[in-house]
């Protein structure tokens, strides 16, 4: 070793014990010519899991589990981070007939996709209580109380879908179980608003009453907090026979109806259809993607791999991976929910995406893409 080889390296152990080291050292680490991303493409098929969630509703007491949710862990992660994705908690949860599990309040935005419910099962928010069905989502602002619970005969599953790395990233989470009313704890919460609440006011496109409440919990979402499935599927049907989305299809935007932007500030939710026999062009973009399959069945290609999905079936896309679906039958329709981290990249000039045209020139769109 040279003389100044072994004075660098006196130097770097220097350093060390400062709590400190050379920017050259791991230069390669910082300046990346590509996003690396440690997640992995996976599909959670739900025939795999059916067996185990209502194994758990059986022997897993919610007296053992403040939420009985078995979460899908992104295969490029260990156990010590238990996310789906960087920014998403994805997991199959179900509630038993007859079970109330309390209500609790937290920092990071959560929202729920049924998939089994007699429309006896519940989640309250802030005193609305809303009664679920098959395709439904509801969401759990930041800052809101909410309860969960089954007046039904069968099982209530749905997807939990919470932005949890966000928060614990930002030292930010937080979480808190002591629900009071009227000054007496309470294990869940009184209806304060009337009845399908959300839907009388804010579920008619275009329109608002004047007097209609406009903050849940931190004010960081719509105030609207439940959408039926029926109405987001007759929406998609009024327009199908448009060309659509050459990447994503027929595909619609949950919005928040006071600002038209996405409905939490770091989750955008998506229902998209694909028709018949479709195959969409392929993209990326720097917000990773979980989707999970409604109706029908097809594959999704993500760089490179063809993954396969059917009905019940949960599937991410990681960051700046190309995807593009496929609807494998000629007759039926294909329909695929989504979330993405979307939102929050935009706020923070980090969104991103390039497109191939069927041509297979590459087209960009946002910042840091070649001409």
């Amino acid at each position: 070793m040279s003389d100044i080889e072994t004075q660098r390296e006196t130097m770097y152990a220097k350093l060390n014990d400062l709590k400190a080291y050379g920017f050259w050292q791991i230069q390669g680490d910082m300046e990346p010519e590509e996003p690396r991303v440690k997640e992995k493409s996976h599909v959670w098929r739900y025939r795999d899991f059916e067996p185990h969630i209502l194994k758990a509703g059986e022997i897993v007491p919610h007296e053992l589990a403040d939420r009985r949710g078995i979460i899908l862990r992104n295969p490029g992660y260990d156990m010590s981070r238990p996310y789906t994705t960087n920014t998403q908690y994805i997991a199959y949860s179900v509630y038993m007939p007859g079970e109330v599990f309390a209500a609790h309040i937290h920092a990071p935005a959560a929202s729920r996709l049924v998939l089994q419910c007699d429309g006896k099962g519940y989640t309250t928010v802030e005193g609305e209580k809303c009664y679920l069905e098959r395709g439904d989502l509801v969401i759990t602002p930041s800052g809101s109380w909410h309860d969960h619970g089954n007046e039904g005969h069968s099982p209530m599953i749905w997807v939990d879908m919470l932005d949890i790395p966000v928060p614990i990233l930002f030292n930010a989470g937080k979480f808190g179980w002591q629900y009071h009313e009227n000054g007496v704890p309470a294990k869940s919460q009184s209806e304060l608003r009337s009845q399908q609440y959300s839907k009388r006011h804010y579920g008619f496109g275009g329109l608002r009453p004047r007097f209609a409440q406009t903050t849940v919990g931190n004010s960081t979402s719509s105030p609207q907090l439940h959408w039926k499935y029926a109405d987001v599927r007759a929406a998609l049907n009024a327009v199908r026979d448009e060309d659509g989305d050459p990447y994503d299809g027929i595909i619609l935007d949950y919005v928040d109806v006071i600002n038209g932007g996405p409905i939490q500030k770091t989750q955008n939710f998506s229902m998209q259809l694909v028709p018949p026999g479709k195959h969409t062009l392929a993209h990326r973009h720097t917000n990773s993607a979980v989707y999970i399959c409604l109706e029908g069945s097809g594959h999704t290609i993500i760089n490179g791999e063809k993954h396969s999905w059917s009905e019940n079936d949960v599937f991410c896309v990681p960051s700046v991976h190309w995807h593009e679906h496929v609807n494998d039958s000629k007759t039926e329709d294909a329909v695929l929910f989504s979330v993405t981290d979307a939102p929050a990249l935009e706020k923070l000039g980090l969104l991103w995406e390039e497109q191939k045209r069927q041509s297979g020139e590459i087209v960009g769109k946002g910042y840091l893409i070649p001409a």
